[in-house]
């Protein structure tokens, strides 16, 4: 004897790991996440569903999985979901910010001009450190037979490779015509931006 047959919407549901929001924004799925469903006019009503509201003056905030979960059930309980993705979301809170573009400005050119002098420093001690005046007369005495304690010939393009050796190795020379992957500079800022994402989402959780 046969029964009836109903087939349940099956819902794909992937979760960002971190959204941006203002405050008083009421969060809605279509915000937080992308979604594939069996049953279009289900899609569009599933979007519009409210899972937070960003209240108070916090700077960020966590929205877990197991909340747009009950959400979706609220709305529907036999859809079949399946979610993906980070099991929490991390919500950037960004106010109004008041600062001017010559504010602006002015900050970049002192971070650039302190991080200028930084970087000689470093280098200029490293090349104390394993006395690298002393190393290129050795070599200009090898080659030459002949001692110098200025050999410019060696100097000069020496202090010319390393700001194009830098520059190189940072992918800011020829960038586009040599590689597509990313500089070691922006690795690492991407892995210090998930470092911190990772940090602020931990500490948001338990406060």
């Amino acid at each position: 004897m046969g029964g009836i047959i109903i087939d349940n919407v099956k819902v794909f549901l992937q979760i960002e790991p971190k959204i941006t929001a203002e405050p008083g924004q009421i969060i809605k799925i279509k915000d937080i996440a992308s979604i594939f469903c069996t049953d279009k006019k289900a899609e569009k009503s599933i979007l519009e569903l409210e899972v937070h509201n960003i209240s108070g003056r916090k700077i960020n905030d966590v929205i877990p999985a197991l909340r747009i979960i009950k959400t979706i059930y609220k709305y529907d309980e036999n859809i079949d979901l399946t979610v993906m993705g980070e099991a929490e979301i991390l919500i950037d809170v960004q106010g109004d910010t008041n600062e001017s573009k010559l504010f602006s400005i002015i900050k970049t050119v002192i971070v650039c001009f302190i991080l200028f002098l930084g970087a000689g420093l470093a280098i200029v001690n490293f090349h104390a450190d394993v006395n690298m005046d002393k190393s290129l007369q050795i070599i200009y005495r090898m080659v030459t037979g002949e001692e110098n304690h200025k050999p410019l010939i060696l100097l000069i393009p020496y202090s010319i490779g390393i700001g194009v050796g830098m520059a190189t190795f940072f992918n800011h020379v020829f960038q586009k015509k040599w590689k597509k992957e990313p500089s070691p500079l922006e690795v690492e800022m991407f892995m210090y931006e998930k470092n911190i994402d990772d940090y602020i989402l931990d500490k948001t959780k338990h406060n």
